[in-house]
């Protein structure tokens, strides 16, 4: 865990080093500029919106981590624009009847960057940091699903067996959260991977230079890489001989250094900036709609007052979302109305207006559960004590349209004497109050185009603390019953179906409330050619160029 959007603001994040302001970019001399950044050519200098938590995926929460990991960690398939996976460091692979073992054929000749061979040992090295306790993954071992252990059958035969079946890990294995790490560097630096620089090695086309926290990190194209994946636009090294990546949290900062010229390309661009950039000559905008869960309001149904149904119903019925969605993204989005986005599949588009913004049904339901009284601020009581929730949220990342969006729930929720408190926390704080369970509400989205992550966000299992992100604190023994259906169906309609039943529980019970339906945006000059977003909706580096 997504920024503009937080892909992922969740409470698992690690402490983040300040990202670098406006006036911190705008007063580098060229001579403070790293020599790749200055030769141009080659080099791409691209605007990040987000400074991962940890610069090794196996352990990151941030979506960012794998975005910008993508050019030197690669995995054992690739996915398609449509979603089917295809051949890439494994060539074929084959699932066992029950489901518990998963046997990967992988393809020769591949390398990490320090020389290295990939081969099956590397994939059970890799594996097992991820399950390993000391890894304390935060989205990875997730895609692992119940991992067993990985048997290596020869170099090139890798079986990796499962505790129960589990659908979705062929998609998961795509997952640049489940790519490979030298196992050199596994073995003589672990403890340095999250540290980044060259202590991520991979098998990719780029190697990772260098990093300068909360500023930039820098990657070089590796000169001998042969293995793209099918879905690739190009076969080969790349084409660029550099990327940059400027960390550039704030808004203005990233679209700042776009029209400057001091970035080619630029990521997240928000709503109110996308009219004026397609307007300037010479300035692109490629949009793609972020598969994955929108931002999403999660509530804590394991404790009062959002325990009961009703209370969740009326916050629910409080709030215009259509309204907020309208006025604060200048109709550049639409508002969300079910778990999953529009463009994940399986998402049920029969969840369109499944409630309504009434301020009526909300006092109604108000009064029914007892909070009839109203203090001298406006707000409800019962029995004396005030209507007040918390949503706590992480400085670090929350950015600033996903915080004005929240004080446009806490004004509504304000009509009709319901009161929301935002608590700005670090991450540790944030930590610390989700694991135990210490909030009311909790907001945050997640990238990812299979509706499998469901499980993460919804199954009993999955609490925050226990490698889960189930926000709402759900124990629902019916969607329990449809998400373990859906990991041990290979049926793919029926796995759909099972996705769709657990998303109309959800809203029927008002778990959470879905907000708005973003789009990556990233925006670049006319000299960049060949920029893409990917199935996930990030941004393709491999097949960029620079005039």
């Amino acid at each position: 865990m997504y920024s503009r959007r937080r892909f992922l603001r969740l409470p698992v994040a690690a402490t983040v080093a300040g990202l670098i302001g406006p006036a911190v970019l705008v007063g580098c001399s060229d001579s403070s500029a790293p020599p790749s950044a200055k030769s141009g050519g080659g080099t791409l200098r691209y605007g990040a919106a987000v400074e991962p938590d940890s610069w090794d995926p196996h352990a990151a929460s941030t979506a960012v981590t794998g975005r910008l990991l993508r050019p030197v960690l690669e995995s054992l398939v690739s996915l398609a624009p449509d979603g089917t996976v295809k051949p890439w460091l494994a060539e074929s692979w084959t699932v066992s009847p029950d489901g518990l073992t998963y046997t990967f054929t992988l393809r020769t000749g591949v390398t990490f960057s320090d020389g290295t061979p990939f081969d099956a040992a590397a994939v059970k090295a890799n594996f097992d940091h991820i399950t390993a306790p000391k890894t304390a993954s935060k989205r990875a071992a997730g895609l692992l699903g119940p991992y067993k252990d990985t048997e290596v059958i020869d170099p090139r035969t890798v079986a990796v067996h499962l505790t129960a079946p589990h659908a979705s890990l062929l998609n998961a294995v795509g997952s640049t959260f489940l790519g490979f790490h030298s196992p050199v560097a596994l073995r003589d630096h672990v403890g340095d991977l999250s540290s980044g620089g060259p202590f991520v090695v991979g098998t990719g086309p780029f190697t990772f230079e260098s990093v300068t926290p909360g500023q930039q990190a820098v990657f070089k194209r590796r000169p001998d890489y042969a293995w793209a994946p099918p879905t690739a636009a190009h076969q080969g090294q790349a084409k660029l001989e550099s990327i940059v990546v400027l960390l550039l949290k704030e808004d203005a900062s990233r679209v700042g250094a776009l029209t400057s010229g001091q970035v080619d390309a630029a990521e997240l661009i928000p709503a109110n900036r996308l009219a004026g950039l397609r307007g300037q000559n010479g300035v692109q905008v490629v949009r793609k709609a972020v598969p994955g869960v929108p931002y999403t309001y999660y509530l804590n149904t394991a404790r009062a007052p959002f325990d009961d149904l009703r209370a969740r119903q009326a916050a629910r019925h409080a709030i215009d979302f259509a309204g907020i969605v309208k006025g604060i993204f200048q109709s550049e989005y639409e508002q969300a109305w079910g778990p999953l986005a529009p463009s994940t599949p399986g998402a049920d588009a029969s969840l369109a207006k499944a409630w309504e913004f009434s301020k009526e049904k909300a006092e109604r339901l108000l009064d029914e559960i007892g909070y009839t009284g109203r203090d001298s601020d406006g707000y409800r009581t019962k029995d004396g004590k005030r209507f007040t929730v918390e949503q706590p949220y992480v400085q670090t990342f929350v950015s600033a349209q996903n915080h004005t969006f929240d004080v446009g729930i806490q004004d509504a929720l304000k009509q009709v004497g319901i009161e929301l408190k935002l608590v700005p926390l670090d991450s540790a704080g944030s930590i610390g109050r989700t694991g135990k369970g210490d909030y009311d509400v909790f907001a945050f989205a997640w990238q990812g185009s299979d509706p499998s992550l469901l499980q993460s966000l919804y199954h009993s299992k999955s609490q925050f603390g226990g490698g889960g992100a189930n926000g709402a604190r759900v124990r629902d023994t019916q969607i329990d019953g449809w998400l373990d259906q859906a990991q041990a169906t290979v049926d793919a309609g029926q796995r759909l179906e099972l996705y769709r039943k657990v998303q109309r529980r959800i809203v029927e019970q008002a778990y959470s409330f879905p907000a708005y339906i973003a789009t990556m945006d990233v925006a670049q000059h006319g000299k960049v050619s060949g920029l893409v977003l990917d199935v996930d909706a990030n941004t393709d580096f491999y097949g960029i160029g620079v005039a």
